[in-house]
């Protein structure tokens, strides 16, 4: 039961780290931006950070940005529907979510992709949780066997 309440808990936090960490994409200014025109580099004057919503960025940051908001809301989902109904189908999106916002940040580490570590963790976590939830029940159910089995001889 309380793996349960563990994978519920992480399950909320996956979902709020993840609006949280778009909206810090969003609009915290970490996007440098040359202000002048050099061909090799930008001196160090002319450097000036804008939001991502001001910066000149191409549509595969946006599509990598909000993959990884909508990746970390449905795990987050997942979580919160397993923990509380117990539903073996909630673990999919859960698990699948989990692999794919890590490799997501794993991939984009030295961007974008660090931002969205804190729920990651919170995904692993989740699913350590409820994994750890469906070994103590299977446990449950052979020990709540073998003693049936053995009061019944």
């Amino acid at each position: 039961m309380r793996a349960r309440r563990i994978e519920f808990g992480a399950g909320i936090a996956a979902c709020v780290l993840g609006a949280l960490a778009f909206a810090f994409l969003v609009f915290a200014p970490i996007v440098p931006v040359c202000t002048v025109a050099a061909a090799q580099s930008c001196p160090a004057h002319a450097v000036r950070y804008e939001s991502l919503a001001q910066a000149p960025s191409g549509i595969s940051t946006w599509l990598f940005v909000l993959a990884m908001l909508a990746l970390s809301l449905v795990g987050g989902v997942g979580a919160i529907v397993e923990a509380r109904t117990g539903r073996r189908v909630a673990a999919i999106p859960l698990w699948a979510a989990t692999v794919l916002v890590f490799g997501g940040c794993a991939l984009a580490a030295g961007g974008a992709g660090i931002i969205y570590l804190p729920s990651v963790l919170a995904l692993g976590l989740a699913a350590y949780a409820s994994i750890l939830a469906r070994l103590s029940a299977r446990n449950r159910q052979a020990a709540t066997g073998d003693n049936v089995g053995e009061s019944t001889e």
